[in-house]
Formats: C-alpha cells, sequence, structure tokens
C-alpha cells in the first residue's frame, strides 16, 4: 500500500514545487531558504516515483531498496516543510506563526519516524501490498493525530 500511494504523492508534491517556480518565477531561487525548499520538494518527489516504480537502484555499486527511497522522502518533506514554517516564523516573529510553526515541528516528527520506520523495514511499519488492520489504523491514527493537531493550531491563529 505504501508503495503504491508513493507515485500519487510524489507527483502531487512535484506538482506543488513546479506551482510554487510558476507562481514566484525564478527570482525565488535568489532566497537560499526558498531554493532549499523547493529543492528539497523536488528530491522528496523524484524519491517517492522511484521507489514506487523499481525494485531498487544501485548507487556507487550499492543496492538500495524501494522502501529505502520512499522513507527518505518523507525524511526529506519533513524537514523541508518544517525549515519552511521555521524561516516564517523568524521573518515574521509574532505569537500565531511561531504556533503554527511548533504545529509544523510535531507534524514533521511523527512523519520522519514514520520516514525512518518505512526506510529501516521497520516492523511498526508493514510494506506487504496488503497491510494488517492493526497496523493500518495505527498508522493512520498517527498521521491524523498529526494533521488534527496542525489544524488546530493554525485555526486557532
Amino acid at each position: 500500500m505504501i508503495r503504491r500511494l508513493a507515485a500519487v504523492f510524489g507527483t502531487i508534491v512535484l506538482l506543488f514545487a513546479i506551482s510554487l517556480l510558476v507562481g514566484f518565477g525564478r527570482y525565488v531561487l535568489i532566497d537560499p531558504i526558498a531554493a532549499a525548499v523547493i529543492g528539497g520538494l523536488v528530491l522528496a518527489s523524484l524519491l517517492s516515483i522511484v521507489g514506487s516504480v523499481a525494485d531498487s537502484i544501485t548507487v556507487a555499486r550499492r543496492t538500495v531498496p524501494w522502501n529505502v527511497l520512499v522513507g527518505t522522502a518523507n525524511i526529506v518533506l519533513s524537514v523541508t516543510v518544517v525549515l519552511l514554517w521555521i524561516r516564517t516564523a523568524v521573518v515574521t516573529n509574532n505569537a500565531s506563526s511561531w504556533l503554527v510553526a511548533a504545529a509544523m515541528l510535531t507534524s514533521g516528527v511523527s512523519v520522519s519516524w514514520q520516514g525512518s520506520q518505512i526506510a529501516r523495514n521497520s516492523h511498526h511499519v508493514d510494506l506487504n501490498s496488503t497491510p494488517s488492520s492493526r497496523r493500518f489504523v495505527a498508522i493512520a491514527l498517527l498521521l491524523a493525530g498529526s494533521i488534527g493537531f496542525s489544524l488546530f493550531a493554525v485555526a486557532g491563529v
């Protein structure tokens, strides 16, 4: 299931990165943080797409399985989003932006944890095409909780 959704996820993230470039123009790449955010989005999307279509890739005589690519994509995306919101909080320096940055940090930690579990092929996530219902519910609750906390923090602003 994780592998099937990785291509969709990667495509959505890639389209978002492209829309940022189209919307703000190439001048957005002048700012180092903005360039890092767009680069992180593109890297996460490419890792997800490649991980969903290839069983493994070879990098410098080392075979990297698909789950490492997809897990790394989750980690890169969460670091990118957290970096963007912390930068926004530093620039605006008001309480609401710091609250949103804290919410994004909380969500980023949970997404990074999930990405590390996927990359390690841990027993906490099920990489089979049909996951067990207990693991599926646990992962769904973790993601729903982190997204819910973020939405609550943003709505409170």
